[in-house]
């Protein structure tokens, strides 16, 4: 089978590149891999991103025209600038005959673009139209098939998958059969992640609890105004490294027990998923795709709202339940092998192309 894998540069940093590094390498062997970056490369900004996306579209126009592909398979967001890029690459495919070849694997999903997509009189038609012609759909959560299937898309071409961890690097943590103290955010800087109420939640804890440690990793634009935040209130013991990843990520997860994603809106997070399979005990909301990979009370604890009291509720909880936390934690790591491994999310994608092509 020769499959034709489209994502951005893998030079960049994020969740989609990490997710098709691991594809490539455990589609080794077993199917004829061609990768091809589509949009901005690396270091490039303002109007040069747009000429490398026109550029793109005409690099693949000579590519089809020398080879044939069983499938193609690309990795959009569900959000507008991804949107108009891949929905004009999926043109050049159709018009080079791949309808139905197509598998598209939706990664990130903006609820509020989406519903305008939806209701529009016109881009209603045109997203109906993209979608029914491709072979298959997977998206990250239940709710988002239902939108699509809502939108008029036909529900035989939409799956729901999650995305993947390397279990064989992700350390495995013992944190949590200390005293539990110790507390992990990773993820963007953004306001819709919680990150504000995450703060307020972590001072409401400070004054039950001594010995109390956060790190909150990653970038942003609140990164700053949550650095001023945390001296307003007196904050201690709390890091911001900022954007980490390879070692430094795999230490964070080692040395931490709690994970913690108070967020409003989401996919399917890859660091909570490492988190699990690292053997910590999250607390997180059950926005977008996570409450269908989640056990509530059985491999993570649920907030029920996005607040500072809920947060720190909820922490609590599990600082003074060493049971309950260390329970939580080895069953979500335990979770995390059978359903996140890279190779079985990896077999179920060369599953859906066997769809697509009978007999490859």
């Amino acid at each position: 089978m020769r499959l034709l894998l489209v994502s951005t540069d893998l030079q960049h940093m994020g969740g989609v590149v990490e997710t098709v590094k691991l594809f490539m390498r455990e589609f080794e062997g077993k199917v004829d891999v061609t990768h091809a970056a589509f949009g901005r490369r690396v270091n490039q900004k303002g109007i040069m991103r747009i000429f490398r996306t026109l550029a793109d579209l005409f690099c693949f126009a000579r590519l089809l025209s020398g080879n044939r592909f069983d499938i193609i398979h690309m990795n959009p967001s569900m959000n507008l600038v991804s949107v108009l890029k891949e929905a004009a690459l999926f043109f050049v495919f159709y018009l080079f005959g791949y309808s139905g070849k197509v598998l598209i694997f939706i990664h990130g999903w903006d609820d509020v673009f989406f519903k305008r997509l939806a209701s529009g009189r016109i881009t209603a038609v045109l997203l109906r139209t993209v979608f029914n012609r491709a072979g298959l759909i997977t998206v990250l959560a239940d709710d988002f098939k239902k939108e699509l299937i809502r939108s008029k898309v036909d529900a035989s071409k939409v799956e729901v998958v999650s995305t993947m961890v390397d279990m064989a690097k992700v350390p495995a943590s013992s944190a949590c059969k200390g005293d539990g103290k110790s507390l992990l955010f990773l993820s963007r800087m953004i306001v819709g992640k919680g990150v504000y109420e995450l703060l307020d939640g972590y001072a409401l804890l400070s004054e039950r609890y001594s010995g109390l440690k956060l790190v909150m990793a990653g970038d942003g634009p609140e990164l700053e105004a949550l650095k001023m935040r945390a001296a307003d209130l007196g904050l201690k013991d709390i890091s911001f490294p900022g954007y980490i990843q390879d070692e430094d990520k795999f230490m964070v997860l080692q040395e931490n027990c709690i994970y913690l994603l108070p967020t409003s809106r989401e996919g399917c997070p890859v660091s909570l998923l490492e988190a699990m399979a690292s053997g910590m005990a999250s607390v997180v909301t059950g926005a977008g795709g996570i409450k269908d990979f989640i056990q509530p009370g059985k491999t993570a604890i649920l907030l029920e709202e996005v607040s500072a009291e809920a947060i720190a509720e909820s922490v609590g909880i599990l600082i003074d339940n060493p049971d309950l936390r260390i329970s939580v934690a080895e069953n979500a790591r335990n979770y995390a092998t059978e359903h996140f491994a890279s190779g079985k999310v990896a077999e179920r994608i060369l599953e859906f192309y066997s769809r697509l092509v009978p007999g490859k």
